[in-house]
């Protein structure tokens, strides 16, 4: 693995994961009533790296993996239930900065 191939891959995972956290931040006062909490912050980050490594190795199944996941964990008491448009909203935001951080990491590292 060259120094320019880790350069691009960090620079491009750490701009893609604060971007994120000001999306979910903003998301998060939209949809959610309660105080910031940093465990769903982590959680997403763990998520999407999950994502990142999946992907970039060529594991196109790992989104799969990620729904299931995903689903699983949907399933459990209603008193601790998220609202479903915020669950829906932050995944689909999740992935596609997966998508679009790939994509400009397979940019950069082609030049």
């Amino acid at each position: 693995m060259s120094v320019k191939f880790l350069c691009i891959l960090l620079a491009t995972y750490f701009s893609s994961e604060f971007l994120a956290f000001w999306i979910f931040l903003m998301l998060r006062k939209k949809f959610v009533q309660k105080g910031f909490s940093l465990r769903p912050m982590i959680l997403g980050v763990l998520e999407r790296l999950f994502l990142y490594v999946g992907l970039i190795q060529g594991f196109g199944q790992s989104l799969i993996l990620f729904g299931a996941l995903k689903i699983g964990t949907r399933i459990k008491n209603d008193e601790d239930k998220i609202s479903n448009d915020y669950f829906l909203v932050g995944n689909i935001v999740s992935v596609l900065l997966v998508f679009t951080t790939i994509a400009i990491w397979s940019y950069l590292n082609k030049i």
